[in-house]
């Protein structure tokens, strides 16, 4: 059962990554390595959509989901997975609000998946321009409907940035339990660990063996995942470091979001601590107060679309969608 704690606790390796660092010793360090990014490469194709693949700027094929009416919805969203994870971490989700018409699709992230980059981190800009263009193919198939981008962990953490820096491509952003835990929220402890090993041992493999965390109360959910051959049970110390980088920027640009915001957190999170879903929270009060709903679910964990109360996560998304993403008028149903 520990195989699949990987999903939604590749945070907590920060503290698994100290122990190893102090059995490995300083030699290592003083070695160095650097750690290993593959980023898109330069622009030499027009983005586009095939059946099966969001075929990328730069060449790269990521694998690509669909769910729902593919030719007339009534809405679409854009999903994007955590880490770990892959495209069909939206399958419970895609299929439920199928049948509000409501159209969703999602690709493997580079790094992830079924992507050729796999394992390695490619860059928070590579990750936040491939969401902007498949956002600009969504939105020239579907002129006149409206476009959501859903984020969740990681995922949400890429939404946030888009959302802050490119909001013309979307009319919404959706944020499920996003990884927003910056270094400035973490102990000196975990951080500086992460730093000398992501740069002295970038390849070792960290996973959530002998963590006692649990993303997830649905259980069988979890067993299926760990048979899964394209989740990630293991990633390197430098894929940790570079989703560190991500979640500092997210929380500092969570208060630049200035469209409709849903942002959903389960109090159950063992991930996420809730101070930090909490900080970004009120800066999105603070900044965009008219157009920000926050659900906070009694029961809910990590992976909220997945969990036992999946159903109603994924309930109140499809009604706010159909309320016209805002506020106004619209509560959660916590249960």
């Amino acid at each position: 059962m520990q195989s699949n704690m990987i999903v939604g606790a590749a945070i907590h390796h920060i503290e698994k990554a100290l122990s190893w660092f102090v059995g490995l010793g300083f030699a290592f360090w003083l070695a160095g390595c650097a750690p290993t990014v593959i980023p898109a490469g330069d622009p030499i194709a027009s983005v586009r959509m095939t059946e099966n693949a969001f075929m990328a700027s730069d060449g790269a094929s990521l694998p690509l989901q669909y769910w729902g009416p593919v030719d007339d919805p009534d809405a679409v969203i854009l999903g994007l997975h955590g880490f770990g994870d892959y495209a069909n971490a939206f399958d419970e989700a895609g299929t439920a609000l199928a049948s509000e018409n409501i159209a969703l699709f999602a690709y493997d992230q580079r790094g992830f998946g079924r992507t050729a980059t796999r394992p390695f981190w490619p860059g928070t800009q590579s990750l936040i321009n491939d969401a902007s263009d498949m956002l600009v193919i969504l939105r020239m198939r579907y002129p006149g409907r409206p476009i959501y981008l859903m984020g969740d962990s990681m995922g949400g953490a890429v939404a946030i940035v888009t959302a802050a820096s490119r909001p013309q491509w979307m009319d919404g952003v959706i944020l499920v339990a996003p990884a927003v835990w910056n270094r400035d929220m973490m102990p000196w402890y975990q951080t500086a660990p992460l730093s000398m090993i992501s740069n002295s041992l970038p390849w070792l493999p960290l996973s959530g063996q002998g963590l006692d965390i649990w993303p997830s109360d649905n259980i069988e959910m979890l067993r299926r995942l760990s048979r899964d051959p394209y989740m990630m049970k293991s990633v390197r110390v430098d894929m940790v470091a570079g989703l560190a980088d991500l979640m500092d920027l997210a929380q500092q640009r969570g208060g630049d979001i200035d469209i409709p915001t849903l942002l959903m957190s389960g109090q159950q999170d063992q991930v996420i601590p809730p101070g930090a879903v909490a900080a970004i929270a009120d800066n999105m009060r603070a900044s965009n107060s008219d157009q920000s709903t926050i659900c906070l679910y009694r029961d809910g964990y990590h992976m909220l679309l997945r969990d036992l109360n999946g159903p109603t996560v994924i309930g109140d998304i499809g009604r706010w969608i159909k309320g016209g993403g805002t506020a106004r008028d619209f509560s959660c149903r916590v249960n």
